[in-house]
């Protein structure tokens, strides 16, 4: 469980830092890295949810 945290962190780190650089850019004349730093975030974020939701469900007990 301690790694599964780690990466989770780890994936949200990436988001925020994805993000702060793609607002530093200027629009027009980074305007594909700002894209791909976007995208990088939003997969970031989505692949922590997805672990972060597999992980409640390994972890909870099925209701009778």
């Amino acid at each position: 469980m301690g790694e599964a945290a780690n990466d989770l962190r780890m994936l949200r780190y990436v988001a925020e830092t994805a993000r702060k650089l793609a607002t530093m850019l200027p629009r027009t004349r980074y305007q594909m890295l700002v894209y791909f730093l976007d995208m990088t975030a939003v997969e970031a974020e989505s692949l922590a949810a997805e672990q972060d939701r597999c992980g409640l469900e390994a972890h909870t007990p099925p209701r009778d």
